[in-house]
């Protein structure tokens, strides 16, 4: 078993996605019995985020493909070229300010965390190892369209509809920014963690679990759009100027 979804990395993605899923909604539904009250977008996000993390570390981990989708600690110039792509937090940030208590705010970085490495292992991690045997164009466009589309299912736990639209296109566009900067690093940390700190800044702004049933306007969110088309630009122009990392290399030799 542990063989067969190391070599099929599609067929590893969706275990993980639908045993995720399973286990968090058998978790929230158990934790409801007890207390009905209790909903996924205003008390239990951090929970869920938290358990989808451990199921996508746990994953690939058991698989012993951890390190080969770059769990691995990355060198000081890794960090760097994701400088400049911190003014999108800071523009979020500047913007929406800060409106939750400070209580909840543990409870809000928890869920920040557990979505960024979740996300960033399924999407930047598993998906990419195995599309990139289909070349570079279709390793950055079909995870980041699963990407995005993995975000309109918030519609249908109570978040609003225009902003779930334009969460699409950003998490799509940001999503291929994010891939091409993973392709250009061997670790997959400095993802991560710029991936940390955006959704820790809107979720401290909001005091919302990324599930936000509060309706923002048309022009702030046409500005976080071309905000993220910025960032695809810049992680294009690096990706075509620099050379193939040692992960891309690696993976055109297995293909062949």
């Amino acid at each position: 078993m542990k063989q067969f979804l190391y070599r099929h990395g599609l067929v590893l993605f969706l275990v993980v996605m639908l045993g995720r899923g399973i286990i968090g909604m058998l978790t929230v539904k158990g934790i409801q019995i007890i207390n009905p009250g209790l909903s996924v977008q205003k008390d239990l996000g951090w929970l869920v985020m938290l358990l989808y993390a451990a199921c996508a570390f746990l994953a690939v981990k058991w698989v012993r493909i951890d390190k080969e989708i770059g769990l691995i600690k990355p060198a000081a110039k890794e960090w760097i070229v994701w400088l400049p792509v911190l003014v999108i937090p800071l523009t979020l940030g500047l913007h929406l300010g800060f409106n939750t208590t400070w209580g909840h705010v543990p409870l809000l970085m928890i869920a920040a965390l557990g979505v960024s490495i979740n996300e960033e292992i399924l999407f930047r991690g598993i998906l990419l190892r195995a599309m990139l045997p289909f070349g570079k164009a279709v390793a950055i466009i079909v995870p980041s369209l699963l990407f995005g589309a993995s975000h309109l299912g918030n519609i249908f736990i109570g978040g609003d509809v225009t902003f779930a639209l334009f969460q699409f296109a950003w998490t799509f566009i940001a999503g291929m920014a994010l891939t091409a900067m993973r392709l250009q690093n061997k670790s997959l940390l400095p993802a991560i963690g710029f991936h940390f700190i955006l959704d820790a800044v809107e979720y401290a702004a909001t005091g919302e679990y990324g599930v936000h049933s509060t309706q923002f306007s048309l022009g702030w969110l046409t500005i976080f759009v071309l905000l993220n088309l910025a960032f695809l630009v810049y992680a294009l122009y690096g990706l075509m100027k620099g050379k193939n990392s040692a992960y891309i290399e690696k993976n055109a030799i297995e293909a062949k």
